[in-house]
């Protein structure tokens, strides 16, 4: 659950692009959090905006049955093995109980072995928009729900999220970019023993009572981490020498300041 306590510590925000988040006086924080994947694909992400203003200029900004959920099924078939059926639901909130599938996270599919056997949430880079999909796999035995009336906005950017995905899975340079980004956290942030990293996503291996302590520093140091101390962040793809240089200082000054 984000702590609203740590998030309301970044300053009011002007403006956002790519990796970055922009405060008063071009002051500047390198996304770590992503909004749990919702902008995954940087802030501003291309076609995301534009696909949305096709719907808000149609006046279909509100519920209403659309075709959209449909058109989904045949993308989420490219990143679920054994897909049985999507369903879209209005929010988090709203839709049952699954473990994630995060886009380009190392390991085996996170239902295995789980009382959720064959339900997953995906986790696709959305935008502003709240809806969220659940893939059905054939291990999946109960009756499946009915898709929530959603906007044909939300409905239509989960569609193009899931597309933009399958699209830099396989695109040679955001391949090597994902590569290329996991070696520089390995080689600048393993040493820490702070994170722990599952493709290009990590996880902070400390106390729920340090985690403030260590938002706070990486905060400073212009870096924002996840809010949510149970939710992992994302390894951004283009950080420059000094981002890594300084995001590793501000590791090391926690870790000194620990005892």
């Amino acid at each position: 659950m984000i702590d609203s306590a740590l998030l309301n510590l970044l300053p009011p925000l002007r403006r956002a692009r790519g990796d970055r988040l922009y405060g008063p006086d071009q002051k500047h924080w390198v996304d770590l959090w992503k909004q749990d994947g919702t902008w995954l694909l940087g802030r501003r992400p291309e076609g995301a905006a534009k696909e949305w203003k096709n719907q808000v200029d149609k006046g279909l900004s509100g519920w209403a049955p659309s075709l959209w959920p449909r058109r989904l099924e045949p993308q989420v078939r490219q990143l679920v093995p054994g897909l049985r059926a999507v369903r879209v639901f209005r929010n988090v909130d709203r839709a049952p109980a699954a473990p994630v599938w995060r886009p380009w996270q190392d390991g085996v599919l996170p239902w295995e072995g789980t009382e959720f056997a064959g339900a997953v949430r995906l986790v696709l880079p959305t935008g502003p928009g709240q809806a969220v999909a659940i893939a059905y796999t054939g291990a999946w035995t109960a009756a499946l729900p009915d898709h929530d009336v959603t906007s044909p906005a939300e409905s239509a950017g989960l569609v193009h999220a899931a597309a933009e995905v399958i699209r830099y899975t396989v695109d040679p340079r955001a391949v090597a970019l994902r590569l290329a980004a996991g070696q520089a956290f390995d080689q600048h942030l393993g040493s820490t023993g702070l994170f722990r990293r599952q493709g290009i996503w990590f996880e902070t291996v400390v106390g729920a009572s340090e985690y403030p302590s260590l938002f706070q520093v990486l905060l400073a140091a212009g870096f924002l981490m996840n809010p949510d101390p149970d939710a992992p962040g994302v390894i951004p793809l283009e950080l420059s020498a000094g981002e890594w240089a300084f995001w590793k200082a501000a590791a090391q000054t926690w870790t000194a300041g620990r005892g």
